[in-house]
């Protein structure tokens, strides 16, 4: 692995990390804003490193966020851990697979998938174990719509950037 691909992944490591501080740095800023905002930020991060270092530098970053998340109290419970990161793995491997096809496939398909394997995931953990209705309302939510939106708004602001930084 090149210096520059360990630095690049470790710089949007930092961005995607910053982002997820913005609720403790910012506690006023509404649940609902910061969930799009920082959802969308760090799917971009995901997907940026995918296409500019490969998909195991994605993947990185797709699979220390959720423990962070977690650290900072957004993910509950550790198997939250495991459940997150398979939907952001899903993410980065169809936003490899289909970097080069038509953009809106990639859009579409991508936040589809990520956000069927969260909400399956979710869906399928509820069913084995009983949690309190309110976390089991909460999580099926945040898995839900919310995740094609930050999906979609995460590589549409990776191919703004993409376009932006061209080497």
């Amino acid at each position: 692995m090149s210096t520059k691909s360990i630095t690049g992944t470790g710089l949007l490591l930092a961005v995607a990390l910053l982002a997820q501080s913005l609720r403790l740095i910012f506690p006023f800023i509404p649940n609902q804003v910061s969930m799009f905002l920082i959802g969308s930020i760090t799917s971009a991060t995901f997907v940026l490193a995918t296409w500019r270092y490969g998909w195991k530098n994605g993947l990185v970053i797709a699979w220390i966020a959720p423990v962070v998340a977690h650290l900072q109290g957004m993910l509950p419970l550790p198997p939250f851990i495991l459940i997150t990161a398979l939907g952001t793995t899903a993410y980065v491997f169809v936003a490899h697979w289909l970097q080069h096809k038509p953009k809106a496939l990639l859009i579409v398909v991508a936040a589809l998938v990520k956000a069927g394997v969260l909400f399956g995931g979710y869906s399928l953990f509820f069913s084995l174990f009983q949690f309190p209705p309110k976390i089991v309302n909460t999580m099926l939510f945040v898995s839900s719509w919310p995740q094609l939106v930050t999906s979609s708004l995460g590589i549409i602001l990776a191919l703004l950037i993409t376009k932006r930084t061209k080497n």
